[in-house]
This record gives structure tokens, C-alpha cells and sequence, in this order.
């Protein structure tokens, strides 16, 4: 992309690039100066804990020789600097048209919400996968297509990273792509440009306030409705259970809006009865009988058809509907989905690990990470009758001190026995972290572990776990690293607990 259609392309204030210029060609965006080139625009990205223009010199050490910034640069005279008034609303504008727009030649499907994205995300590329449809996933477990795995630092990518992946997959000859939807990328406008073809709610809980986060619960919420308000989409799926449903659709311009029940509201597009648990040996999972309204304009074949989850509590009943909605709008045969949902496995999302010196202790890993998803996961356990739940969790440092109370009332409230320990702790002393859980177990009188070293907990917990237990490792889930001091340091529970396994064999 040359420079003059660049500058043709943003609302600029100024510019000091020279007419001879003009013509240059840039080949990449950037606004990580470790990536910069002589061949970038690097943009002077303000961010909500560093201001890219500091990192300016660095991206010129590197090659950078044409910056976007807020204000004028303290670099070399042959620095051509495009100044704007906000770089991040330019690099928005910029990605969509470097990048040709990709989401407009693919079938783009947002899912939003504070628990379960993950898991219909996920499901529904795999099951779309399945019946043959050439899709893509970007999200919390990272970015998958066409047989390629890569990871993510966020949820939902960073504009620039999203548009590039989006138009990867389509040159790869992708049809759909599932993308997450966070808060934080609404409210930072990382969706910017693209026009859904589906939207999906699936809940709404207190979490990601406070902090460098959202201020208030009000916001996080008002972020979320920014999916079903400004993004045009063609369908919207939400679940009718969550109080906050008729909020997110209030004002909302839709002709195609399915709503989905797992309490059974016969009013609903799809709808659920008789839901009970079950148990595949040392595994439990939910079935339960599938309806759709009447007037649905997407009636199901059989009503009262039995679907089977391998995942437990009523919140799997609420994401198999939603994935069920989802899929039938991309036109895939109602008994396949039945038949693909009663044996997907999401990694890190109720993840069970079988280990073969434990065959009778179930091993669970989940992503579980603020007090409602914690207490959801500890309740579903709870329903299938187990000798003891063991849980083991943490939380993250430098945030997420509005969790950390929530998720020791959850442990000490569903749990038998307690191990905190470390979940992220960053440049946060994780002692610190972990006494203000522990204050609010103040008073149980079931056994708490306090351990700061993740993997001495994990060893812990194995340790002690008998037949009959159900293990709960929280917070982590998928995730293959702790965050320490600013480094990702290599760390698996799955390892871990494989390890133990091995060892325990051998004696």
C-alpha cells in the first residue's frame, strides 16, 4: 500500500512525509517496535498500561523509517511522522483497507458472554469441521484453521491481529470463522469494520471490573451490548434464562432473533425438558429432551429427541442449545450436531484427564476463574454424588482482586478440601494473592493447603486424591504457562498430573 493512499485513507492532522515519497510502499503494519522494519508504518499505539510513542526510538533503531503518532516524535530528520488525532481510531481504519476487509467474504459468528464462550465457540467449529465446512476459530484457545494452530495473548486478538488472521483464512479458502467477542475488545472497538453474519449471548456475571478493567458492572454489560447493537448482524442467538437477555436486545434491529431455554420456556425457538445427569463411567455429563417452539423458524425434526453433553450441570444444557441454534443456521443436519455434541471435549473446559494409576478419581481441568463459574463447576460435581471434591485454584495477580473473595467463598462453600495456590501471579508476590482467598475461608473446618508453587499443588492434590474423589484443578484450564514477573514461564497441569501418574506406576 503506498504512502498517498494512506494518507488518502485516515483523517490526518499533519504530515511530514516528503513528495518523493508518496509512492513508497509500505508492506506491514506495526505497533510492537520489536516486530518494526523498514518496510512498517509503525503506529504509536496508546495502550491502558504504556504509550506506544515511547517505544518510537526503538521501532527506529529497528528500520522503522514512517510513524503514525498523536504528536510529533524526537527521532532522526529522515522520520516521516503522519500526525493524527487518535492512532488507535487510524490503525483501525487502516487494518480494515490494508487487509481488504476480509470478514465481508466470510460468514463471521461472535459470541459473547461472561461464561461458556469457549465452549460453544469451540463446539461449533468443531462440529461445522466435521460436517465439512471449511471454518475457522479465534479466541481464548488461540486461532485454528485448515489444520493450523496459533496462539493469542488475548480473548479477542488486537485489530490488527484479527484482520490479518481473518484475511489468512480467507485466502486459505475458509467459508465461516467463530470468534470470541470480549468485553474489553468491544469497548476498544477490536471488532471495528466487521458485519456478523450470527451473534451469540450465552450469560451475564460480575467478573473483569476493577482494575485496569472495566469501572463498573454497568460498563462490562453495556460493552457486551455493543455486539447486538452496532455490529449489523444478519441472527442473533440468545439464551432466554439470563436476566440480562432482555437488556442486551432491548433497542436491538434484528429480523432474526432465536432464543434458546434450558428451564424449559416452550415461548423459545429451541427448549429443553426433563435435563438429568449421567454417568459414562467415572464421567458425568447431562441429558436432556430437545423441543422448539411453535411459529420456530427453525423447527428440529423430532421433538423430545434425547441430547447427550459429556460435561455436567445445567449450564452445558444452556451451551449444547446455543450450539445447537448456531449450527442449524449454518444449515447442518439436526442428527449430526446431536451425534457430534455427545462427544465433544473442549480443552481446558471441563477437561477430564484419566490417569491410570487413579482409574477411580476423577480428574477435572477448567478454566473456571472468578466465584459464578466456580460455583457452577463445584455444584455440577456436587450432583454426582462424589466422596469428596478436592479443589485447587488461585487467581491473578495485579487484578482481579474483586475475585479473589468470590472464589474462596465458592471453594469453601462446594468444596471438601482446599488447596490455594498460584494462577498467573505476574509481578504480584503470590503470598499475597493467596492470603486474601484465604481470609475468606476464615472459619471452615475442612482442610486448606496453602501452596504458592502451582506444580507443588498439583502434586499435592494427586497425592491425596482416593477412589471415589473428584479432583478440580481451576483457573488455568487450557492455558500452557504461568505469567510470572512479565514472562510466560512453560507450565501444563496435564503434565504435571501425567507425571505423578507415571511415577506413582513405576513404585
Amino acid at each position: 500500500m503506498r504512502i498517498k493512499d494512506i494518507l488518502q485513507s485516515i483523517d490526518i492532522v499533519s504530515h511530514s512525509v516528503p513528495q518523493n515519497l508518496f509512492s513508497r510502499q509500505i508492506v506491514s503494519l506495526c505497533h510492537n517496535s520489536r516486530y518494526a522494519d523498514p518496510t512498517c508504518l509503525f503506529f504509536c499505539k496508546r495502550g491502558a498500561l504504556t504509550d506506544g510513542h515511547k517505544y518510537a526510538p526503538h521501532a527506529y533503531e529497528n528500520g522503522a523509517r514512517f510513524f503514525v503518532a498523536e504528536r510529533e516524535l524526537d527521532l532522526p530528520d529522515d522520520a516521516a511522522v503522519i500526525i493524527v488525532k487518535d492512532s488507535n481510531e487510524a490503525l483501525r481504519r487502516l487494518a480494515l483497507i490494508f487487509y481488504g476487509d476480509p470478514a465481508s467474504e466470510l460468514r463471521v459468528i461472535g459470541i459473547t458472554g461472561t461464561k461458556g464462550k469457549t465452549t460453544v465457540a469451540l463446539s461449533v467449529y468443531n462440529i461445522a469441521s466435521a460436517s465439512g465446512c471449511r471454518v475457522g476459530y479465534i479466541g481464548t484457545n488461540g486461532i485454528y484453521y485448515n489444520g493450523k494452530v496459533f496462539e493469542t495473548a488475548n480473548t479477542t486478538p488486537d485489530c490488527l491481529e484479527l484482520q490479518k488472521a481473518l484475511c489468512e483464512m480467507r485466502d486459505d479458502g475458509m467459508e465461516v470463522v467463530v470468534i470470541e467477542v470480549s468485553s474489553q475488545a468491544l469497548w476498544q472497538q477490536r471488532m471495528y469494520g466487521i458485519k456478523f453474519d450470527t451473534c451469540v449471548f450465552t450469560n451475564l456475571y460480575e467478573d473483569h471490573v476493577g482494575g485496569v478493567e472495566h469501572p463498573t458492572l454497568e460498563h462490562y454489560r453495556d460493552c457486551k451490548k455493543l455486539l447486538f447493537t452496532d455490529y449489523e448482524a444478519k441472527n442473533i442467538v440468545v439464551n432466554a434464562d439470563s436476566e440480562a437477555t432482555a437488556y442486551m436486545l432491548d433497542g436491538v434491529r434484528c429480523e432474526n432473533i432465536f432464543t434458546v431455554s434450558a428451564q424449559g420456556r416452550e415461548n423459545c425457538d429451541f427448549f429443553a425438558r426433563s435435563a438429568k445427569k449421567e454417568m459414562n463411567g467415572i464421567r458425568p455429563g447431562v441429558s436432556f429432551e430437545l423441543f422448539s417452539g411453535v411459529g420456530s423458524s427453525l423447527p428440529i425434526d423430532e421433538h423430545g429427541e434425547r441430547v447427550f453433553m459429556s460435561a455436567p450441570g445445567l449450564y452445558s444444557v444452556e451451551n449444547g442449545l446455543l450450539i445447537f441454534a448456531v449450527c442449524r443456521i449454518l444449515g447442518i443436519p439436526q442428527e449430526f450436531i446431536i451425534s457430534e455434541l455427545a462427544k465433544l471435549s473442549v480443552p481446558g473446559r471441563f477437561e477430564i484427564i484419566e490417569l491410570e494409576s487413579r482409574p477411580d478419581t476423577l480428574f477435572v481441568i477448567d478454566y473456571a476463574h472468578n466465584g459464578a463459574s466456580l460455583s457452577a463447576v463445584l455444584g455440577a460435581l456436587r450432583d454426582y454424588d462424589p466422596r469428596r471434591i478436592i479443589c485447587l485454584f488461585g487467581s491473578v495477580g495485579g487484578r482481579t482482586f474483586g475475585r479473589r473473595a468470590e472464589l474462596g467463598a465458592a471453594a469453601k462453600k462446594g468444596a471438601d478440601v482446599i488447596i490455594v495456590t498460584s494462577d498467573n501471579p505476574d509481578n504480584e508476590d503470590p503470598m499475597d494473592v493467596i492470603n486474601d482467598i484465604n481470609a475468606s475461608l476464615e472459619g471452615t473446618d475442612k482442610p486448606v493447603y496453602l501452596i504458592p508453587d502451582r506444580k507443588e499443588a498439583v502434586e499435592k492434590a494427586f497425592e491425596i486424591a482416593e477412589d471415589g474423589d473428584f479432583v478440580l484443578l481451576a483457573g488455568k484450564g487450557h492455558e500452557s504457562y504461568q505469567l510470572v514477573m512479565g514472562k510466560r514461564v512453560p507450565f501444563s497441569e496435564k503434565e504435571i498430573l501425567r507425571r505423578a501418574d507415571m511415577l506413582e506406576l513405576t513404585y
